[in-house]
This record gives structure tokens, C-alpha cells and sequence, in this order.
């Protein structure tokens, strides 16, 4: 069963709906209710905002620790793999419910730590290829 909560003079009014509401839904944590579905369009953006920005502080993180790694190149491709993987959640499953400055925004940041990284990551490649040409 579906319900709305709706305020009315601060007062609640359940409403029982068997229908489907067109909006954000997402699965919440409580074992009461199983998913919220989100229908204002500044809701669905701060909580859309406040769920990217999750993702780039944890990509962030793996991308500090592979940039401060110096001899293992690992780091990096794992970072390389999970900046793909955001780009990719942002381009699929936010592409609509994100407007386009806050978009562009995000992709901008996520396309300067791409190439930070393939720059430590080729950096990795020639130190390699001139240490093993140079000894006899």
C-alpha cells in the first residue's frame, strides 16, 4: 500500500494512494517504511545534491590516497575505476533529476581528477620503461 503524507495547518492527513506517483524514489532505512518517493522538484535537488556530493567526498578520499602512494600503481587504477563509475552514476542515473549547471559542475571535477590520475598513471608507465632500460 502507498500513502501520502500531506500538511495541512499542521495538520497530518494520511492518504492512501494505488496509484504510481511520478518523482524521485529511493529505499529508506527504517524497517517501516520501505521507499520514499519524492515529487517537489527543490527536495528532489538538495537530496539528489547532498547524494552526489557523498560520492565525490569518497572519491575524493580514494583519489588522495592513490595520488599520495609513490610506488604503487594499483592506487591509481582503482581510482581511475571509480571515477568512472561515478561519472557514469551521474551521467545515468542523475542526468535528469540534476540541472545542467550543477552537472556540468560536477563533471568538471570528476574530468580534472580523471586526468590527474592518468597523468600519475602514465608517470608510473615511463619510470618504468626507464628503469628497465637502463641497466645492461
Amino acid at each position: 500500500m502507498r500513502y501520502v503524507v500531506k500538511k495541512k495547518n499542521k495538520v497530518f492527513d494520511v492518504i492512501n494512494l494505488e496509484y504510481p506517483i511520478k518523482g524521485y524514489k529511493f529505499n529508506s532505512k527504517s524497517e517501516e517504511v520501505k521507499s520514499i518517493t519524492l515529487v517537489n522538484t527543490k527536495l528532489i535537488n538538495k537530496v539528489v545534491d547532498i547524494k552526489v556530493n557523498t560520492m565525490l567526498n569518497r572519491l575524493l578520499m580514494i583519489v588522495n590516497d592513490a595520488f599520495n602512494s609513490d610506488d604503487n600503481p594499483t592506487g591509481v587504477t582503482i581510482a581511475l575505476d571509480e571515477i568512472r563509475m561515478v561519472k557514469t552514476a551521474i551521467y545515468n542515473k542523475y542526468n535528469k533529476l540534476l540541472d545542467d549547471r550543477k552537472k556540468e559542475l560536477y563533471l568538471r571535477k570528476i574530468s580534472l581528477l580523471e586526468q590527474e590520475m592518468q597523468d600519475k598513471l602514465y608517470f608510473y608507465q615511463v619510470s618504468k620503461y626507464q628503469s628497465s632500460n637502463r641497466g645492461r
